[in-house]
């Protein structure tokens, strides 16, 4: 199986999903910093997916966990999206669309991520200055898909 195929295929797990997605964000900019990479490492870590298993959902080996079904479980997932983005310090508007996209299939709208995003700023897990940026950003992004 290619790179490509590997992208396109709707992936049943959560860990697989996370990978795929974590990827997706990393490379949307065509580079994938050392930022990037050590970002990467440390959400396997937090959600204790080792680097085997991480591997084996690149090469489409089945890893058996749930899907996504709480709102905690979602906001999680979307949040691990959000520090990588964020790792190298740059917000492509295509990191921003993966992100949408990904938000959008897990059935959570524009309003609710931004919360999402300001309940880390409130609770330290995100520093101020970096979740400004971070919502900026977004809402430029939605400004902007909204005037296409």
């Amino acid at each position: 199986m290619g790179i490509v195929d590997w992208f396109t295929n709707d992936l049943s797990t959560e860990e697989r999903a996370l990978t795929r997605d974590l990827l997706s964000v990393a490379i949307a900019d065509h580079e994938f910093s050392e930022e990037e990479q050590k970002t990467i490492l440390e959400i396997c870590e937090t959600e204790d997916i080792s680097l085997v298993e991480m591997m084996d959902s690149i090469r489409d080996k089945k890893s058996g966990a749930k899907l996504l079904r709480s709102t905690d479980e979602k906001k999680r997932y979307l949040l691990h999206l959000i520090k990588m983005m964020s790792a190298d310090g740059r917000f492509p508007s295509l990191e921003l669309h993966i992100i949408e996209v990904v938000a959008k299939k897990l059935e959570v709208n524009p309003m609710q991520l931004l919360s999402f995003v300001l309940d880390e700023i409130s609770e330290s897990r995100i520093s101020k200055d970096d979740g400004l940026v971070i919502i900026n950003n977004f809402v430029k992004h939605y400004i902007t898909i909204g005037l296409e």
